[in-house]
């Protein structure tokens, strides 16, 4: 016990409440490392999330293709035999084709998804991504086109606008030779994913007219899923893989937009590293700062030891010292940032003012690991920075200290 309350009084100096300002400094330094380092990494956590969110609600979340990308011929059974699984909550067939996509003197190219607009709605956020137009599958299969919000800038086309998509590749036999595929489609709807590349790319036709243009009788080029919880996605693409039999590949969202995730784990994890710095820092500080101290404190350590204090004693005394200021520097650096975003969370009093950026609001996901692991690490360090001049200690001889 008395090593702790020895702790504290050199902590404290001659003041009777607070610490001296060299160890305010350090237990500073502490506080804003783990402060900083948890409101970056629940904020890089908020922009993963909702990143991942957009992908999954226009993309899904698990697809299944052919391994050599050849057309899927018997999708219906392989949908029956999925939709066994009680971790997934529903699946649909999709046909995706390259097309050009014309209105009047204004032309673009498209990546184009044919779809049951029944089953999609339970893979995708589609419909609820509508801003324009009210699409039902009636009017999706009566030669009907959805299409992005920047595609409907760039083509001036709206709902009830008659749009020609095309073929780029001829394979229409006529007379004059093969000759490119061409359709006219009404738009009976418009829709904004949230990713401005979607937006500007991406359409939605009826199956039926995507197995046209692809020249497939009742075919189709992927099978997509929704589970019940994307976060464990991976997991349960890895056990379709396994049960699934056929040269099929099982593909979930971290994998079909890898280059996009990836980017996002890598800035991460270079946020964290230059943070955590920010607490190495803070720990050299205190290892100056406690080398000093145990400078100032050669007269009293010799005393304790001459009282019959072992070398472990005096030791403990200048760890307990580094424990104290890791701890409460902690501990404080916790509770504010927990403040911080809880607050951010609920109020969204931090805004983003960049006009016709997708978020409104800066975005926070608090994670329990991460609540975990920067208090070890930040104590770890501060522990291990005390080693040092605790050390320094034992080489102190009493006599020597009692005959000066």
């Amino acid at each position: 016990m008395f090593h702790i309350i020895l702790a504290l009084r050199y902590l404290k100096g001659r003041k009777k409440f607070f610490f001296t300002f060299s160890n305010m400094l350090s237990l500073l330094g502490i506080v804003i490392g783990v402060f900083s380092l948890l409101v970056v990494s629940s904020v890089m956590n908020g922009f993963d999330s909702d990143m991942r969110d957009r992908v999954i609600g226009s993309k899904a979340e698990i697809k299944i293709h052919k391994e050599d990308y050849s057309p899927i011929s018997n999708y219906n059974e392989l949908i029956e035999e999925i939709a066994k699984n009680e971790k997934i909550v529903g699946a649909a067939p999709i046909c995706d084709i390259e097309l050009m996509i014309q209105k009047e003197k204004d032309m673009s190219s498209t990546l184009c998804y044919g779809i049951d607009l029944d089953m999609q709605k339970n893979v995708t956020e589609l419909l609820n991504k509508i801003v324009v137009g009210v699409p039902d599958k009636n009017a999706l299969d009566d030669d009907g086109i959805i299409i992005g919000m920047d595609l409907s800038l760039t083509l001036s086309a709206t709902v009830g606008e008659y749009i020609q998509i095309t073929s780029p590749i001829g394979t229409q036999p006529s007379p004059f030779g093969l000759l490119p595929k061409s359709k006219k489609l009404k738009g009976v709807g418009i829709f904004i994913s949230g990713m401005p590349e979607y937006d500007r790319v991406y359409t939605y036709i009826s199956l039926r007219n995507s197995q046209y243009f692809l020249g497939f009788e009742d075919e189709v080029t992927q099978i997509e899923i929704k589970s019940v919880d994307p976060s464990r996605s991976a997991r349960l693409a890895n056990d379709l893989q396994k049960k699934i039999t056929g040269d099929y590949i099982v593909e979930d969202w971290s994998e079909f937009e890898a280059n996009l995730f990836n980017a996002i784990k890598m800035e991460k994890a270079v946020m964290f590293i230059v943070l955590a710095l920010m607490i190495i820092i803070a720990s050299f500080n205190m290892s100056g700062n406690f080398v000093k101290l145990v400078t100032e404190k050669r007269v009293e350590i010799g005393v304790l030891k001459s009282m019959g204090a072992s070398g472990k004693d005096v030791v403990k005394i200048f760890i307990n010292i580094g424990v104290i200021i890791g701890f409460l520097g902690t501990m404080i650096g916790l509770i504010l940032a927990a403040i911080l975003l809880y607050a951010q969370m609920t109020l969204h009093f931090i805004i983003i003012p960049v006009p016709g950026f997708p978020l409104q609001w800066l975005p926070v996901e608090m994670r329990i690991l991460d609540f975990i692991l920067v208090p070890i690490v930040a104590i770890v360090i501060s522990l291990l920075t005390t080693l040092h001049p605790a050390g320094r200690t034992v080489k102190i001889d009493p006599i020597k200290i009692i005959r000066n």
